[in-house]
């Protein structure tokens, strides 16, 4: 016999109504999108700072943006879409909001271990928090053995590593556009939302794909 879909086994298991659904636009009420002021500010400043040549400003605002945006997520998750979570899912938001210690990437791992976000913005915001790492966190440890055998370590920055004098307007562009998407993808809506370009425009994952076959030519 021919095996179902997982669509088919879906319904047949759980109906119409289904088990929780992850959230697919945390930052909007309903279905659509809406234009969210406090993320849109920075997108349009990081906007500014790239129309002016300025690329690690640029790269500087969007990642602070998309940090604010990370947290911010359970707060509006709490204020649009409480109702439609399970218990267990509530305490995990409710846990996120008492610890203002918490890291973007420990936020993330929370909401995805408890099946929050739709696996599409989970895997867009994941992705843009290790690009944004390389600006935060550019300086790795690494082990010097000497001739004599002996063992130190020295500091150096990482080898995608984004700093002032060198950050490029690709950089900017790419890191620019990225926050924009995440933007998008969460509901609200970036100065790009509308821009005919961004339709066009490769996906965060086919960008990093690239990016990996550039650097072994």
């Amino acid at each position: 016999a021919a095996r179902l879909s997982f669509n088919v086994k879906f319904f047949i298991k759980y109906g119409f109504r289904g088990p929780h659904m992850p959230i697919r636009r945390p930052l909007s009420p309903g279905s659509g999108w809406i234009e969210v002021s406090l993320y849109r500010k920075y997108a349009d400043l990081a906007r500014e700072h790239l129309t002016a040549g300025h690329y690690f400003e640029t790269i500087i605002v969007s990642s602070v943006g998309y940090d604010v945006l990370v947290n911010t997520l359970p707060d509006r998750i709490r204020l649009h879409h409480y109702d439609k979570l399970t218990s267990q899912q509530q305490k995990v938001i409710g846990n996120i909001e008492e610890d203002a210690r918490l890291t973007a990437g420990t936020i993330l791992k929370k909401l995805k271990d408890a099946n929050v976000l739709h696996w599409r913005l989970d895997r867009a915001l994941r992705q843009f928090n290790q690009e944004r790492n390389m600006v935060i966190h550019p300086i790795e440890k690494q082990e010097k053995t000497s001739p004599d055998g002996s063992t130190s370590y020295v500091l150096s920055l990482k080898p995608r590593a984004v700093v002032p004098h060198q950050a490029t307007e690709e950089d900017a562009n790419k890191y620019f556009r990225y926050f924009c998407h995440i933007i998008d993808l969460s509901g609200g809506e970036s100065p790009r939302k509308n821009e005919k370009a961004s339709r066009a425009y490769p996906s965060l994952s086919e960008q990093l794909l690239q990016m990996k076959e550039e650097q072994r030519l």
